[in-house]
């Protein structure tokens, strides 16, 4: 097919994307607008311009045929990109929607407490947070910033640094007290329940967060293999409030239950953690206004 028979066709393309997603032209013609004498004209037109059919009519339904479903497959995707880079370019500006993946334990405890700040600075901007553990995927997922604990390695996205994390041993005051902890020191941990985040960090084991930090601690014979384990950090962390047991908190998670006296630190030791929280998008946004400014104010809310 030369060019100058593509683009007489190509008019008649959204009348068969919408005829095929429905498989129905009166569906179609709904959909579009237009008459359902109008969609099967159209598609009559492009079947004789390619030279194969591409539907199966029947009395009663409507089926693709094979070239149909492969022309289908073929076609649908530039039109979803093309629908996507539209709703990005309308983005643009410090107006508008602002899409965020954030993990659950960081969203809870530390930036749904800032928003109203981010709100007060850029009253245009609309932030949709979604909080999921899992790691976001920039080709199908409709984000536009993602907040993460840990590595990524995507040549397509600018990753930014945020901020460092720290793990120490925190319980309730009364738990403290029970189990006599601040005249026992550390090896006071081996009469304590532990509490333990499942997945510290990718491929990780529930219990590698306490043994490393046992090990670099100089605490031995503990069974750092025993006791809860919880698939967010906030919620070993929402246990040790509780009175369960003792957790290893991320600094920045239990900060605020710290200042308030929920939670206590029994010992002075707390240690660097194996990862750290990053920033991620794609590298095409990163002169963007709203996702700059987004951005911006993460990193000043760093120790805020």
């Amino acid at each position: 097919m030369d060019m100058a028979v593509l683009l007489d066709v190509m008019p008649a393309v959204p009348f068969f994307l919408s005829a095929a997603r429905h498989l129905s032209f009166t569906r179609a013609a709904t959909d579009l607008c237009v008459t359902q004498g109008a969609v099967s004209h159209r598609i009559r037109q492009l079947e004789d311009a390619l030279g194969f059919p591409l539907f199966h009519r029947f009395p009663r339904r409507l089926t693709l045929t094979g070239e149909g479903e492969r022309l289908y497959d073929i076609l649908q995707r530039p039109v979803w990109d093309l629908e996507n880079e539209i709703r990005r370019i309308r983005h643009l500006g410090l107006t508008g929607t602002l899409m965020v993946h954030c993990p659950p334990s960081l969203a809870g405890t530390w930036l749904v407490p800032r928003l109203c700040d981010f709100r007060a600075l850029h009253p245009g901007v609309e932030v949709h947070l979604r909080c999921r553990n899992d790691l976001v995927d920039f080709e199908t997922d409709s984000v536009d910033i993602a907040i993460f604990y840990g590595d990524v390695s995507d040549s397509r996205l600018h990753v930014i640094p945020l901020m460092q994390e720290f793990v120490l041993p925190v319980c309730s005051p009364e738990y403290a007290t029970a189990m006599r902890l601040p005249e026992k020191g550390k090896d006071g941990l081996k009469e304590c329940l532990l509490l333990h985040d499942n997945t510290p960090w990718p491929n990780s084991q529930y219990y590698d967060e306490w043994q490393r930090w046992a090990e670099k601690c100089g605490v031995t014979g503990l069974n750092v293999q025993s006791g809860y384990s919880f698939d967010r950090s906030e919620l070993a962390a929402m246990a040790a409030e509780n009175g369960l047991g003792v957790a290893l908190g991320r600094k920045q998670l239990v900060s605020a239950a710290l200042a308030a006296g929920r939670l206590v630190a029994p010992f002075r030791e707390e240690l660097l953690a194996t990862q750290s929280y990053h920033i991620a998008l794609r590298r095409e946004d990163v002169h963007r206004p709203r996702i700059v400014g987004f951005v911006a104010w993460l990193q000043s809310m760093i120790g805020a």
